[in-house]
C-alpha cells in the first residue's frame, strides 16, 4: 500500500503545479489583476518547486524500497522527473532576474515545458505501476 503514496502525492503536486502555471497565464490576460496574480504565482511557485523536488526524491525512494526488481533510475518516468527538476530549477533560477527582458521572455518557457513534461509523467508513471 505504501508504494501508492508517491503516485497520490505526485498527483496533488502536479495539480498544484498546474494551478501555479494558471496564475501566470491569467496574469497575461488580465492586466488589472496581473500584479496580484504574479505575486501569488511567485509565492506559490517556491513551495511547488520544493514539493516537486520532494516528490521526485520520494519516487526514487519508493522504487528503491518497494520495487527492487526494477532498475532504480532506468525508466522514462525517472528521466521525465529529472527533466522536470532541471526545467523548474531553471525557472526558479531565472525568476531572480525578471527585470531583464531576455530572462522575462525565457522564464515562461521553462515553466510551460515543465508542465508538458508533468503531463507526460502521468502516463510514464502508469506504465511502472503494473
Amino acid at each position: 500500500m505504501l508504494s501508492y503514496v508517491h503516485p497520490l502525492v505526485a498527483a496533488l503536486v502536479l495539480a498544484l503545479l498546474g494551478y501555479v502555471a494558471s496564475l501566470a497565464i491569467r496574469s497575461r490576460n488580465d492586466r488589472r489583476a496581473a500584479p496580484a496574480l504574479l505575486r501569488q504565482h511567485a509565492r506559490l511557485a517556491h513551495w511547488t518547486y520544493a514539493l516537486v523536488l520532494a516528490t521526485w526524491a520520494g519516487g526514487l525512494l519508493t522504487m528503491w524500497w518497494f520495487r527492487p526488481e526494477r532498475a532504480l533510475a532506468a525508466s522514462g518516468h525517472f528521466r521525465g522527473g529529472v527533466a522536470m527538476v532541471v526545467l523548474l530549477s531553471a525557472s526558479a533560477f531565472s525568476s531572480r532576474w525578471m527585470e531583464s527582458p531576455a530572462v522575462r521572455s525565457l522564464h515562461p518557457w521553462f515553466g510551460a515545458t515543465a508542465l508538458l513534461v508533468a503531463a507526460a509523467q502521468v502516463f510514464l508513471g502508469l506504465q511502472i505501476m503494473r
